[in-house]
């Protein structure tokens, strides 16, 4: 951070006109597109050769001192799975089995069985992906605002924190990112340009809950469009629902680690019932009727509850954003009011300033 050029795009990132919003997303969609781009031979981590030890398993990359190496990614290492001795790569395109192998997983031996590398089950989708098994692709990890540096002009200078970067599957890597989206929104589903709102009339909380729903809906509709114009590819693989069922399965593996295995029940749920999507091979994984029902039912509490809690934080964070407009409005002069919007106490910060 300290040589990039420019600053955080994160304090600002809703202050931004509507225009200013494209021009960054604009950038943003085809930076993504340049990994996306890049013919890699294994899914994992991208390392120095001479910086892995002698013993580590890699797979090196052509014409460069470069190589892929076991999977860096923080969801192998968190808490007590920096115990496991698991294969954490890398995994070659020819044994994706690999990406899911675990001695401690009951489906192993039907994995080995039947696991092979597979075309598309939907045959029109194969010739954009160049007829691979699961390309391996490289995505920053965890790409929003608070890492993304831009210049005066909203040019983007940089980007930071790929430490947990890793190439995934396509089809792991091609979702839209966490920040942009807004899936939870049923107008953000239907793939059309939200109409800017009519604010008139509005008190000051409602005009600031109606602006941000815009926002966020702006923000996913635009992001969506730029990845189908600049990487489409990607934006095809995005687009399937049977990558975004696998997609979920690959990423709450890890939740019964937290204490909270419903949603990857009911993932599992879901993908039984889907299987004949996936393979023409019977499912390995069998789900009493009454039982699918009870995962089912649980998880659709939970969802109501996750529902709750984000419109409270929303309302929240509304408030909390009229707050500081309230407060930097009495104050009387325009050092006072830079000086408490640089430092206001409830922002993000460096614990060393």
């Amino acid at each position: 951070m300290e040589k990039l050029p420019g600053r955080p795009l994160g304090n600002e990132w809703f202050e931004l006109s509507d225009r200013e919003r494209l021009k960054v997303l604009l950038q943003l969609v085809r930076l993504e597109a340049r990994p996306h781009a890049i013919e890699l031979p294994a899914s994992g981590s991208i390392y120095y050769a001479g910086d892995l030890p002698s013993d580590s398993p890699r797979i090196a990359l052509p014409d460069s001192d470069l190589c892929i190496g076991p999977s860096a990614a923080l969801e192998w290492w968190f808490a007590e799975r920096v115990l496991l001795r698991v294969n954490r790569g890398p995994c070659t395109c020819e044994d994706p089995i690999d990406v899911l192998r675990n001695p401690a997983l009951k489906e192993l031996a039907w994995l080995r069985a039947y696991g092979r590398p597979r075309f598309p089950f939907e045959r029109a989708y194969r010739e954009f992906m160049d007829y691979h098994f699961l390309r391996p692709v490289l995505r920053h990890p965890d790409l929003q605002p608070n890492n993304i540096f831009i210049s005066n002009n909203l040019d983007i200078v940089g980007l930071i924190d790929w430490q947990h970067a890793s190439a995934l599957p396509l089809f792991l890597a091609a979702g839209i990112r966490n920040f942009f989206q807004n899936y939870d929104d049923p107008a953000s589903l239907e793939l059309r340009p939200p109409p800017a709102p009519d604010l008139d009339d509005m008190d000051v909380e409602e005009k600031a809950n109606t602006l941000h729903n815009f926002q966020r809906r702006h923000i996913h509709f635009f992001y969506l469009a730029f990845t189908q114009r600049f990487n489409e590819p990607r934006f095809r693989v995005m687009d399937r629902a049977t990558n975004m069922l696998m997609r979920r399965v690959f990423s709450h593996a890890g939740e019964p680690w937290e204490g909270n295995n419903i949603p990857l029940q009911a993932d599992l749920t879901l993908l039984t019932k889907s299987w004949h999507n996936y393979s023409t091979n019977p499912c390995p994984i069998p789900f009493p009727p009454a039982k699918a029902d009870s995962i089912m039912h649980v998880q659709g509490i939970q969802e109501e509850v996750d529902l709750q809690l984000k419109q409270n934080l929303k309302l929240l964070c509304a408030r909390a954003r009229q707050i500081k407009v309230d407060g930097l409005a009495s104050l009387d002069t325009d050092y006072e009011r830079e000086m408490t919007d640089r430092h206001w106490p409830f922002d993000d910060h460096d614990e060393d300033e």
